[in-house]
């Protein structure tokens, strides 16, 4: 299943306001970069082809390695899954460090059942399976979102498959049409597989579920054990951790009836489906069309470039586990060949490379609201 299509047309005007930012010539520059595991396929795909004079290779850690390498000097810029407002290593946050949204993309909630049939999961049930109070996969709420009648929206698009949006930014739903689920859960005990390291995916996705879930998930953290500690160490065969998204995929592909959430195309490469969630009433998989109908109605702070998320956003066919992935650069670095680098880095892995190849992110449109901040915090970054 394809999961990637551009945010919307790049116009010749949008191709102008990226190169108008373009820096000028530098020296042969050699980047120390890292951070989100989420987008550790995409950005390695991107790095043959960066802007010639800049190199670096990605260092696939976290979110939370990201920001705290950052705060120590240790990288460049780093990728964030989740703002950076708080310190990660007991070092202050650069003075001079911003957000530039780079990558629009969904958290896939993945299985792992002996079934041909797409699973369907309502998201107030997602959070409940992911709390502990949802243990069986015949449990009646599963069983009733696998067999009722769910609306499936289809979005206008252009000729090249792009989402049409309305003169607000929003998608434009093209049509509906009602589908009947009709699907046997099995009577087998849910695995749930976290991440056991500081997420920036975990941050986003328990952030969600106190919104969607009040009642169960009253707040969140990094480290998804933290969140019901009592639940994951009385019940450690239910619940296993691993690092990254790379590991919670791979131990959910070796271990039948588990559940866990990662960036989609961790999915596929280790024998895992992708579960439809149920959000007011439509059934809604974690494609780019759903998750940027999400993010086009979303707040975008313009002076830090952050993302606020409204999770009970009544929109049809937008999928509620999206994220906004940052790249975090500093507006001094001290050195203009260093600064002229990053620049070029950040703006072709932002708005260029995803066009190119299907990763699974979508490509941010340079006109669209979340990309004229983008455009606007690379070009504060400078030595």
């Amino acid at each position: 299943m394809k999961l990637s299509r551009s945010l919307t047309l790049v116009t010749a005007v949008a191709s102008a306001a990226v190169i108008a930012i373009a820096p000028s010539a530098f020296a042969a520059t050699t980047l120390t970069v890292g951070g989100a595991s989420s987008v550790k396929s995409v950005v390695n795909a991107c790095v043959p082809t960066l802007p010639s004079s800049v190199t670096f290779a990605y260092d696939s850690q976290s979110s939370g390695v990201g920001q705290s390498n950052m705060e120590t000097g240790k990288y460049d810029f780093a990728f964030s899954d989740s703002a950076h407002t708080t310190s990660q290593s007991g070092t202050a946050i650069n003075a001079s460090e911003i957000h530039v949204p780079s990558y629009v993309w969904p958290i896939g909630v993945q299985y792992n059942l002996n079934t041909s049939k797409q699973v369907s999961i309502s998201a107030v049930n997602v959070a409940k399976i992911f709390a502990g109070k949802i243990t069986m996969w015949n449990d009646p709420a599963l069983v009733a979102d696998n067999n009722r009648s769910v609306s499936v929206v289809n979005y206008r698009k252009d000729a090249k498959g792009n989402v049409v949006k309305d003169a607000k930014g929003n998608p434009i739903v093209l049509s509906t049409r009602t589908v009947v689920n009709k699907v046997v859960m099995p009577a087998q005990p849910i695995t749930v597989i976290y991440r056991s390291d500081s997420s920036g995916t975990s941050d986003n996705f328990t952030t969600a579920f106190t919104k969607i879930d009040p009642t169960d998930w009253a707040s969140h953290a990094k480290v998804f054990a933290s969140i019901n500690p009592k639940t994951v160490t009385s019940d450690p065969i239910h619940f296993q951790g691993a690092s990254g998204s790379a590991g919670v995929a791979a131990l959910a592909g070796k271990i039948k009836y588990s559940i866990t959430y990662a960036e989609t195309s961790f999915a596929a490469a280790n024998g895992l489906k992708l579960a439809a969630v149920i959000n007011n009433g439509d059934l809604v998989l974690p494609t780019s069309d759903a998750a940027n109908g999400f993010i086009a109605t979303q707040k975008i702070d313009s002076n830090s470039g952050i993302v606020t998320y409204d999770y009970l956003n009544a929109n049809h066919g937008v999928y509620p586990f999206t994220v906004v992935t940052y790249a975090l650069a500093l507006t001094k670095y001290g050195n203009a060949d260093k600064a002229a680098a990053v620049k070029a880095a950040i703006n072709y892995l932002t708005f260029s490379c995803t066009k190119n190849a299907d990763y699974g992110f979508t490509t941010i449109d340079p006109t669209s609201p979340l990309g004229k901040v983008a455009t606007a915090q690379i070009a504060k970054l400078g030595a």
